[in-house]
């Protein structure tokens, strides 16, 4: 089987061969498109600009953003995405690596060959920063069962850049930067405190970075008027139930799109640890305060916790992002200790559990997902959760981003059980 690309493809994509306009006019601003400055962030960004340029082909359509998404089998799949012609699907892998091509293993073959077949896609297009070794190449030639389709970003570039002027968004939507002052062409605006401009990739100038919140709000920069306006359009109902008015926003979703952005941004780096392992590494942090994790972890293992690194790396930034924990950087290494509430929470004995659990109701991703279960939109179930949530965050795709997975599910479940359905329990009890 010959190499093929998508945009030059007889099939699905032929569209994209008629995508030949130049790269720019000259005397024109150069076209460079805004990524996060940390590289593990910058993968998820390529993946939503390479989904923005084929939604914005003719004859081709995102059917799925990147999310997780479940397959005919009831199996789950984090996806970088689905692309349709209107007849045929594909999958989409998108590999960002900025020193070195992508290989089989990095695409885990058989993983998204199972994901495609369950997902009911006839293909998988594969998107990498800096192309493809031989191994991806062989697997192509090899697969009769579905078509691989191989797109290097080098020859991608010229068509994703022909459409821009000057400065833009992964999502395409360009941008206007002067001084302290970004402006969208929606007409939304953003103050930056101190001015930003960001840095130009050294092998990839067609990339400028800046610092990971701002990209994020880069991104979302043109929905800013729309947030803005469902703080205050709506109705005012009076509920008989709790005898008060409230202000119902017109929208499509539960959430509004501010909500939206709140819990993607406080879902970030949450993993899943059942309450017993944050309760001891919370411990462990104030009995080795401003440490590395491998002396906390030596404690651990001293009073019979046998976590792995990761797992105890896990825990502590679940205990960061519910303020118990902080950190800062040392040479090569990051050392760990308690704020003031992880010491009142670590000193409370009895009480511990009370603090914690104020303070989970306090964190938006655990308190929307209590509202809700509790209204009666949702079962206390990872499947309902996951699907519950993606159709909440489906009219705002992509300019936010549904973090609700089975780990992230799952970790807000347990949570969920230990400190409200056995609190029920208890008080039933009594």
């Amino acid at each position: 089987m010959a190499d093929r690309q998508i945009y030059a493809q007889p099939t699905a994509f032929s569209i994209l061969a008629e995508d030949t306009r130049p790269i720019r006019s000259q005397g024109t601003e150069p076209a460079q498109i805004a990524l996060p400055t940390s590289p593990s962030r910058r993968g998820n960004a390529f993946e939503f600009l390479i989904l923005s340029y084929y939604n914005s082909v003719s004859g081709l359509a995102v059917e799925e953003w990147s999310s997780c998404l479940y397959g005919q089998s009831g199996k789950l799949y984090q996806c970088d995405g689905i692309l349709s012609d209107g007849s045929r699907r594909y999958l989409l892998e998108v590999k960002f690596f900025e020193k070195r091509p992508a290989s089989v293993r990095d695409i885990g073959r058989q993983r998204r060959e199972q994901a495609a077949k369950d997902l009911e896609c006839h293909g998988i297009v594969c998107v990498s920063l800096n192309g493809f070794d031989d191994s991806v190449r062989e697997w192509q030639q090899n697969m009769d069962a579905l078509e691989i389709v191989l797109v290097d970003w080098k020859d991608l570039r010229p068509h994703v850049l022909s459409r821009l002027s000057g400065p833009a968004s992964v999502l395409l939507d360009a941008f206007d930067l002067r001084g302290n002052l970004i402006t969208s062409v929606t007409g939304s605006q953003l103050r930056m405190q101190p001015p930003q401009s960001g840095a130009p990739l050294a092998a990839f100038p067609e990339f400028i970075a800046f610092p990971d919140p701002l990209e994020r709000w880069i991104r979302r920069l043109p929905k800013l008027s729309i947030a803005q306006h469902q703080l205050s359009s709506g109705h005012f109902l009076y509920a008989e139930a709790d005898s008060t008015v409230r202000l119902i926003a017109d929208r499509k979703s539960d959430l509004s799109l501010w909500e939206a952005w709140e819990l993607e941004d406080a879902l970030f780096g949450y993993a899943a640890r059942v309450y017993n392992a944050l309760k001891a590494t919370a411990q462990a942090v104030g009995k080795c305060q401003d440490q590395p994790l491998r002396v906390i972890q030596k404690w651990l293992k001293r009073r019979g916790w046998k976590t792995g690194e990761k797992g105890i790396r896990k825990a502590l930034d679940d205990l960061i992002i519910l303020g118990f924990v902080s950190k800062r950087p040392v040479g090569r290494h990051v050392h760990y200790s308690l704020t003031p509430m992880g010491t009142a929470y670590v000193s409370a004995k009895d009480q511990a559990e009370t603090i914690f659990r104020d303070r989970l109701h306090q964190w938006s991703p655990y308190r929307i997902l209590c509202d809700a279960i509790e209204a009666g939109k949702i079962e206390p179930k990872r499947d309902a959760i996951i699907r519950y949530f993606k159709e909440q965050y489906r009219p705002y795709e992509p300019y936010a981003r549904c973090l609700f997975n089975d780990n992230s599910a799952d970790g807000l479940l347990s949570l969920y059980r230990e400190f409200e359905l056995l609190i029920e329990a208890s008080e039933c009890e009594r």
